[in-house]
This record gives structure tokens, sequence and C-alpha cells, in this order.
């Protein structure tokens, strides 16, 4: 079952418990020297539901799925995949969902998204400087981009929406270590292709459509992945036109040649 299928199961399913009482901010120790030095670890986090601040509408109880565990209680559910990744969203018509923002200051809402996730372990350096803020119907959520040194780690992912009283009606996260390999690897290639001359030369190498711009990102496997492997990658990417018009990213690696997979 695909994770996006199980965040309708979890919606369907209903969810409800107290947030933990730790505030944002509280007991954030990871070193971010140690996990964003030149040559380590890309150091993850695992979500702790013991600091979430999800707003259950009752004491939630676990119920053990393939795979991952459902948090469940009266007003929404929160699920805790092996993988240490995260969904959780409010049921339909529960009354949390008409609860005004935390803030309407989009950058209170950023940091204290930054504090929140903190908590769970995410070293503030891995965090780009730049979060996502997105307003809508429902209020207004903020996405922590992940990077090291500029370099997007894009499947990455830690979202939230916070409402009053210190709570969140949804929330998403996934943030696994990556190999001091691939982020050295990562870091050498978009070095490299700082250098005009070096560029030209490596995209000399590609195929004639994939000659606009392009940037070093960092892949890895997805949340929720079936895959039994976790991959980790760092690639060149560029958008090539589609068909019907619509651009599709492709990868390539540090020789030029087109990196496929379904992992991400």
């Amino acid at each position: 079952m695909t994770k996006a299928l199980l965040c309708v199961v979890i919606l369907l399913a209903g969810c409800g418990g107290g947030a933990a009482s730790t505030a944002p901010g509280a007991g954030a120790t990871v070193s971010d020297l140690a996990s964003c030095a030149p040559g380590a670890v890309l150091t993850g986090a695992s979500y702790d539901v013991a600091k979430s601040r999800f707003t259950f509408g009752s004491s939630p109880s676990p119920q053990d799925e393939s795979g991952f565990v459902r948090w469940v209680g009266a007003d929404g559910a929160l699920a805790i995949w092996s993988d240490g990744s995260e969904l959780a969203s409010l049921n339909g018509g529960a009354p949390e969902a008409s609860l005004p923002d935390w803030s309407d200051d989009p950058a209170a809402l950023a940091d204290h998204s930054r504090a929140y996730f903190a908590t769970m372990g995410v070293a503030s350096c891995q965090v780009d400087d730049t979060p996502g803020v997105t307003s809508g119907a429902l209020g207004t959520d903020v996405i922590l981009e992940r990077a090291i040194d500029g370099i997007p780690v894009a499947e990455s992912q830690a979202y939230a929406h916070f409402v009053a009283d210190n709570q969140t009606t949804s929330e998403g996260f996934y943030w696994p270590t990556i190999g001091a390999d691939v982020v050295t690897a990562a870091r050498a290639l978009r070095d490299r292709l700082a250098d005009p001359a070096n560029l030209a030369i490596y995209k000399a190498l590609l195929p004639a459509e994939a000659q606009g711009e392009g940037r070093v990102v960092i892949h890895h496997t997805y949340a929720g992945s079936s895959s039994a492997t976790f991959i980790a990658v760092g690639t060149y990417d560029v958008l090539i036109g589609g068909s019907l018009g619509m651009p599709s990213e492709h990868h390539f690696d540090a020789d030029g040649k087109e990196f496929t997979t379904d992992a991400f």
C-alpha cells in the first residue's frame, strides 16, 4: 500500500489523544557541527510520538499495522512507519479544523516549526534558510526544506500546520540518515560544476534535450517505500520537456549517465 493511500486510511480511521506537554525547542541536543561538517554522516531523525503536538482529540491508542503503527484518537490519526517517517491528519469534521493559526506571522510560524522538529532531532544546519510557507482556506502550513551546504535533499520532509494552543492539525516527517560518502560526492560534483569550463565539459556528456539549467541534488528512497534497500545518491538534475509540454526532472550521475530508479 502506498503512503498516499495510507494517508487516506488514516483520515478515515479516526484519531484521538492529548499532545505531549514538551514545548517546541525543548530538548534539542543535536550537534550541528557534527551533523554538517565536511566528511561527516548527515544524521537523520525519527518521529517521537511522545513529543508530538498533534491534536488527537483524546488519548491515542496504538494499532500495529504492516510496516507502521497508527495512533488513533477521537479527532485524528497519526502513523509512524518503520523507517521513522510520519503522517498525521484530522478526521473530516473534527472541531480542531476551525481553530485559528498559532500565529498570523509566517516568520514566527517558520521559527516555531523549526523548533518543533528540533525536538525530533533535526539539526538546524540541515534546514534551508527559506522554508516553504503556504496559506489556504484551512490556514498556513510550514514546510522545512532539507539541504546541506546549499545542496537540497529532495525527498526529506518536515511540515506542520500549527493552530491555537500550540497544536498541529496536520504533519508529515521523514529525515533519514545520509551516508558521508553520498554527501561528500554531492559536494564534489557541486564544486566541480561551479567552474564554467568543467560545467561545459560535463554538459557535453548529457543528451541534447538536457542542456538547460540544472542543479546538484541529493535524492533518497521516499518515505514509506516498500524497497528493501535504502538508496541515497547525489545527482545533477535537469528539467526536460514532455510530449504534453509538462517538463519532468531527469537525474544524471557524475559521469553524465542518467540515473533511473523507482525508489524516489
